[in-house]
Formats: C-alpha cells, sequence, structure tokens
C-alpha cells in the first residue's frame, strides 16, 4: 500500500467519523449517509483489495496506467466526498425530525395499491426476459423502442414499491417471501448491483413509514440478497453476459440463476477465471478510470471544457420535452466523452460520483462542485424526510436507489430520481381521483341529512322565541 493511497484512506475514515458522529445512531437511514458509504467502498474497499497482487493482477480496468496516478485520482476523490459531507452537515440534517408516523402505513397501504404497482412489474419482468428490457445490452437513444425504455427507468423502482405496499398491508410477517420474490425478479436481469439496492430500499422505506423489520429477518435479507449474488455471478461465469442480453426467456435465466450458485468461485469458468472475491473487487473499485485521466493529462492532454458539467445534467430532461436530446450523442454522457477524448479503453468502466468531473475540472473546483452538491442534497434530504406521506414514500425510494448508483455519477442519480417523480404525479392523480370517489359516495347521505339539520335549525329558532316572549 502506497503512501498516496494510505492517506485517502484516512481522508473517508474522517469523512464517515463525522458522519456519524453528528447524524448519530440512525445515521444509515438517510439516503446521503447510504451515498458516503458507497464511496467508501468505492474508493477504499475496492483499491485495498487490489492492492493484494493475486486479485489485482485481474484489474482489467488498469490496464496501462500507472498504480501512481489511479492513487492521486483516489486521494483526490476522497477530498472531493470531504467536501461534500462537510457541506452537507452545513445544512444540520440532525434537526430534521419526523413526527409521529401513526398510521401512515395504513394510508400508504390504500394509496400505493400493492396489486396495481404489481401490473406494472409483471410487463417490465416480461420484457426483461425477453431482452427487451431493463438489460437488453444496448444503450439507450435511436431506434431504442419505448417498452426498453420504459423498463429500464422503472424496473427497479417499481419492483420495491410494488413489495413494500404490499407489506405495508399484509404485515413484515410476509417479509421473507416477499423478498424472494423481488430478488428474483431482479436477479432475471442479470445485474447484481439492483438486487442490493431494492433490497436496502426496502428495510430502509419500512422503517421511513414506521414499520420496524426485526433483526432476524434483516439477517437473513442479507443471506438472500448474497445468494442472488452469487447467483448471478456464476450464471455469468457459466453463460457469460450474452445470456442477460438475449430472449433467454424467464424459465431458462432462473434455469441459469439456480445452477450459478454451485459456479460462483469461477471453476466451471476455466483454470484462470477470478474468483468471487477478485469479481467483487474488480467491480467496487471505482479509481481506475480517474487515474487514467489524470495520467493522460499528466502526458500533456488538455482538460475538457468545463462547460460540460452542467450541461451533463441535462441528461434528466425527458427526450418528449427535449426533441434534440438524442442529436447530442456523447454530449451529454461525460464518462464516454472523456473515455474518447484522453484515449482511454472503449470498456464500461465504473467513473463514481466524484471520478465523473476529473476530466473537466481541476481538484480545488472539484471540491467547490461537490460542496455544492452537499449543499443541495442536505436540504433536499430534510425537506424529505420533515414528513411521511405516501409521495414522500415514493421520493425516499428514488432516494435511496440513486444514493446507490454512486458508482455511475449525478446525472443518473437524477435520472433515478425523475422516474421516482414521475409515480409520484401518479400517486397524486390516484390521491386526487380517490378524494372525488369518496366525495361522490357520501353526496348522498349529505344530501338527507339536510332536512333534518334544516328542522333543528327551526326548532332552535322557535325555542329561542318562546323563550323571549316568556321574559317580555
Amino acid at each position: 500500500m502506497t503512501t498516496t493511497l494510505g492517506t485517502s484512506l484516512l481522508v473517508q475514515a474522517v469523512t464517515v467519523a463525522l458522519l456519524r458522529h453528528r447524524l448519530g445512531r440512525s445515521w444509515l437511514q438517510r439516503p446521503v449517509a447510504l451515498l458516503v458509504i458507497c464511496s467508501v467502498l468505492n474508493q477504499g474497499v475496492g483499491p485495498v483489495l487490489l492492492a493484494i497482487p493475486s486479485i489485482g493482477k485481474y484489474d482489467f480496468f488498469a490496464q496501462g496506467i500507472d498504480r501512481s496516478f489511479i492513487d492521486s485520482a483516489n486521494l483526490i476523490m476522497s477530498a472531493a466526498m470531504l467536501a461534500f459531507t462537510i457541506a452537507y452537515l452545513l445544512t444540520f440534517p440532525e434537526r430534521t425530525i419526523t413526527p409521529e408516523r401513526r398510521g401512515v402505513a395504513e394510508t400508504a397501504a390504500k394509496v400505493l395499491d400493492w396489486r396495481l404497482l404489481a401490473c406494472g412489474v409483471i410487463p417490465l419482468t416480461a420484457l426483461t426476459a425477453a431482452g427487451r428490457g431493463y438489460n437488453d445490452g444496448t444503450a439507450a437513444g435511436h431506434g431504442t423502442a419505448l417498452a426498453t425504455n420504459l423498463a429500464s427507468t422503472f424496473f427497479i423502482v417499481l419492483i420495491v414499491l410494488a413489495a413494500a405496499a404490499f407489506l405495508l398491508r399484509h404485515g413484515t410477517r410476509w417479509f421473507l417471501p416477499v423478498l424472494v420474490i423481488q430478488s428474483g425478479l431482479l436477479a432475471v436481469a442479470g445485474e447484481r448491483t439492483p438486487v442490493i439496492t431494492d433490497s436496502v430500499a426496502l428495510i430502509l422505506m419500512l422503517r421511513f413509514a414506521g414499520v420496524r423489520v426485526p433483526i432476524r429477518q434483516i439477517m437473513a435479507a442479507g443471506l438472500l440478497t448474497v445468494m442472488a449474488f452469487l447467483a448471478i455471478s456464476g450464471a455469468r461465469v457459466v453463460y457469460s453476459r450474452n445470456l442477460f442480453y438475449s430472449n433467454s426467456g424467464f424459465a431458462g435465466r432462473l434455469t441459469a440463476l439456480s445452477t450459478g450458485i454451485l459456479a460462483a468461485g469461477g471453476s466451471q469458468g476455466g483454470p484462470d477465471t477470478p474468483g468471487i472475491v477478485t469479481q467483487v473487487a474488480v467491480r467496487l473499485s471505482g479509481v481506475d478510470f480517474a487515474g487514467g485521466i489524470l495520467q493522460s493529462i499528466g502526458e500533456g492532454q488538455p482538460r475538457l471544457s468545463p462547460a460540460y458539467v452542467p450541461e451533463s445534467m441535462l441528461l434528466a430532461v425527458p427526450s418528449f420535452i427535449w426533441r434534440s436530446k438524442l442529436a447530442q450523442g456523447v454530449a451529454l454522457d461525460p464518462a464516454q466523452l472523456q473515455i474518447n477524448d484522453f484515449g482511454l479503453q472503449q470498456i464500461n468502466f465504473i467513473p463514481a460520483m466524484p471520478g465523473l468531473y476529473i476530466g473537466f475540472l481541476t481538484p480545488p473546483w472539484l471540491m467547490v462542485l461537490f460542496g455544492l452538491f452537499g449543499l443541495a442534497f442536505g436540504w433536499f434530504e430534510r425537506w424529505l424526510l420533515r414528513e411521511c406521506t405516501p409521495a414522500r414514500l415514493v421520493l425516499f425510494a428514488g432516494a435511496v436507489s440513486a444514493a446507490l448508483l454512486y458508482e455511475a455519477g449525478v446525472p443518473t442519480m437524477l435520472v433515478q430520481m425523475r422516474a421516482a417523480l414521475v409515480l409520484v404525479i401518479a400517486v397524486r392523480l390516484m390521491q386526487a381521483h380517490r378524494a372525488r370517489a369518496l366525495v361522490a359516495r357520501l353526496r348522498p347521505a349529505i344530501a338527507s341529512q339536510r332536512p333534518v339539520a334544516t328542522q333543528l335549525r327551526q326548532a332552535t329558532a322557535h325555542l329561542q322565541s318562546g323563550r323571549a316572549g316568556e321574559q317580555r
């Protein structure tokens, strides 16, 4: 381990200590805290594991990149997350106290009807199993079907909302069966991150609504999540990712996943296939992308224009509003833009939240940007946690999912929040419809009571006039 990497780990430890000290015991129930934990996994645990020679030799992301540049990038990214955390704490998030949530679970269960949400999950799952859904191996853009775009946008958040709505109505005694179904549906997509994301989001959503999940069930949930993780990893070893990019069908994917647990160690993929620990280490580490950019800059390649930073946020603008959005090409994709300009490998890099902008901004300006992000995230979280309503419960699910997308960067997080916002609008419309229906049902009863009320008023007036006469 180099001195630079050791300094990065120290900065990350200070970041976590500050956060834990200010937020208290319930700190891990906040989306921003989860974001910081993801940064530590990405810039701390992953690089430490890759520092072991037997594991680091499989880090294909680092091919052609000197280790000193990777460690320097790690230190810059860790400092940016420290600036983010300090700015976040300046919003005093610990002062946000959610009021008593009595009756919230019942109200949310009525508004978030799990049956309607399940009706949305079924076609998205079918499309994904047919290779035309959440993970079809193609990028969204020209020629991408509407069904694929819908699945990519709503698949993850709809599944966890349906699961949470069912448990809010029927109780946590169904927690484990629901989690098994949720993890199975997500595993069909062949991606490991959504399985973890929705498991965490489900537990925290229930807690936000005032429903505590017993610790034994949480431990069992962790075991189920690990099993799903191993099943997907093993299926990739045996069948490769192409299984999940093609029309392999729901049954075919489940069969591959059921046999994938036995192959999770990689023994069936060839003598040089990395084991599960090595795969996790390579998958966790997100500093190679920034390291390659720093190396290219050190060799004389100038940084790209900072104007691309705010422009990348426009990725969250829907295409039907911005008609020429798809014509922008890689201008709205800062990762691919930097891969092209700085001559990096044309592979699926993990840029991570600070690393996504390291090719546009110098380290001091990167700290300023993440300070602004920290303030914005802190103010939003304070507003979100101030009250628990069905709409805010949906936004909370989106916020947790977005926080666990740390590796992809802020634009992708905004896209995830956009999906949650669309569902919030749907919830609002549903609430308005229920209110109108309730008024329509009560109107006849109210009308039938009017004569009685009129008679009571007349009798009261007559009694008062009689008393007045007696006094005279």
